[in-house]
Formats: structure tokens, sequence, C-alpha cells
């Protein structure tokens, strides 16, 4: 009887040890921090791949991806196309319906219609009503089908709309320049809320969550959310230029990566794959959109 308590005592002993250790393990995955390396390579500059009778209209802004094609946003609404397998200009348009700043851009899941060839993207006006332009658009073309409004409060001025497209959510950045920078999250819009005028108006009461960063961000540019990460460019000439990783849960910076070096403004933002894709604008050059990216290992 004795050696058979003893047994059960070091099965036990065992199994606890077991659940610890496991527990352990739990806790210092928990505690990893998302640290990038960030290396930075040069993708290209667009002009080379633009034919020389093609007039490019407007200073560089949003920028998205989606399989093969990349969709460069000009002010005034004017898009670009390139396919970045062939390494070639595929058409350039203005968009109708948009003549913002287009300053931000990101697909979403959702399509217009089923023979749609691309999900909807979504682009900031960045201006005037702040509105977020839903737009079905074709390597030929594209149209509004429906128009973004957040009437709640928090912002002084102006905001840009980003998407978390995987998990379903849509935030408004802005805020002040040189002060603070805050991210709204809500449940994406589909079409089918769209009021009779083919409008979505967000109030503070669809607020899901919130994250203000009172410093480390002094001029904001793009923005892109992947889970509880936001990416987020910073600053223009004369000031220093970053590329910031926020972490959404622990509401502040975790990265903050000077690309000073690489020059230019600071644009539109995307991940694909491994990679963040950052599009620079060059001063009274639209032709020259230059596209850099960095490592997400």
């Amino acid at each position: 009887m004795d050696k058979y308590l003893k047994f059960l005592n070091m099965k036990a002993l065992k199994v606890i040890f077991l659940v610890f250790a496991s527990l352990s393990c739990v806790s210092v995955a928990a505690q990893k921090t998302f640290t990038p390396s960030l290396r930075s390579e040069l993708v290209c500059d667009f002009a080379d791949w633009t034919p020389a009778e093609v007039e490019v209209k407007g200073s560089t802004q949003g920028f998205a991806m989606h399989g093969r094609y990349a969709f460069v946003m000009h002010d005034k609404g004017f898009c670009c196309i390139f396919d970045m397998k062939k390494k070639a200009y595929v058409n350039s348009f203005f968009m109708p319906g948009n003549t913002g700043h287009c300053n931000n851009a990101c697909f979403g899941v959702e399509k217009a219609s089923k023979s749609s060839k691309f999900p909807l993207l979504y682009i900031s006006e960045c201006g005037g009503t702040s509105c977020c332009y839903v737009t079905d658009i074709t390597l030929e073309g594209s149209r509004v089908v429906q128009r973004i409004y957040f009437d709640g409060s928090g912002y002084a001025g102006t905001i840009d709309w980003c998407l978390d497209a995987k998990n379903g959510f849509i935030y408004t950045y802005g805020g002040i320049n040189g002060d603070y920078k805050l991210l709204k999250k809500f449940r994406l819009p589909r079409l089918a809320d769209s009021d009779a005028s083919g409008e979505v108006h967000l109030t503070d009461a669809d607020v899901l969550d919130e994250t203000r960063l009172d410093k480390g961000i002094n001029i904001w540019q793009g923005s892109f959310v992947r889970g509880r990460y936001a990416f987020l460019p910073d600053g223009y000439p004369p000031y220093d230029h970053f590329l910031h990783i926020v972490d959404l849960e622990k509401k502040g910076i975790i990265v903050s990566k000077n690309i000073t070096e690489l020059v230019n403004e600071p644009e539109g933002i995307d991940i694909h794959g491994k990679w963040v894709y950052l599009v620079l604008h060059t001063p009274k050059q639209p032709r020259h959109s230059v596209l850099h990216r960095f490592s997400l290992k």
C-alpha cells in the first residue's frame, strides 16, 4: 500500500511540474516583444517603369497592393497602376467622384460584385469632410460605391482611414502635427450598411477601442493595421522621418526606425507577405514615386 501511495504522489508531482512548465512557456511567449529587423531595401522608382508619354498628375500619396498589382494614389484623385511581377506600368486615370488628397489607401475583403477583380479599396480624402471613399477599382477605371464619415469627437482637423481588413476593422487616424495622435477602431461597414445616399456615418457610440499617443509621432502620414500592430510613417522635410510600429493593446510605440536617410517624404504604406512597403513622394516630380520595403523578420 505504501509503495502504491508513493507511486501516486510521484505521478501527481510530475503532473504538477508539467502544468507549471507549460504555464511558464505560455507566459514567456505572451511577453515576447515584436521586434522585426525592418531591414530596408529599394524596390524601384516607378518613373523607370512609366512610359515617357504618360503624364502623372499630383503628388504621390497613398499606396496599396493586391496580388501582383500596386496602386499609387496621387493628390486630386489620380491613380497609377503597376505590375510588380513584370516590373511594368499598367494604366493611370483620374478616379471619378474622388478629388481628395488620397493620403492613404487600403484594400478590404468585400467585393462590389462577384465579377469584381479586386476587393474594395478604401481611400482617405484627407481634407474637406475627411471622407473615406470606398472604391470599386479595376485596371481600367474606378467608381465610388460608398462614403464613410466619422461624426464623433476627439480630432482636431482632418483625419485618415486605415484597415485591419483580415479582422474586419476600420480605423480613423489623426491628431495635431507636433502633438497627440489618435486611432479609433470600428467594425468595418459593409456595402449593405449604406443609407439611401450611399453613406455610412460612424459616431462615438460605434468606437470599439482607441489608442492615444501623446508623443513620439510628429507628422502623420499613411497608416496600416495588422492585428494588434499599427504601422505608421512619420515626417516630412525638414523634419526627421520614421517608421513607427504601435502596439494597439499596450497603447504605445514599440519600434521607431529612423528613415531620414531615404531623403524623400514617406507616404502610403502596405504589408505584402513578410515586407512592409512604403512609397516616398519626390517634391514637384509626381512621376518619381520611390518604393522601399522593410523586412518583418
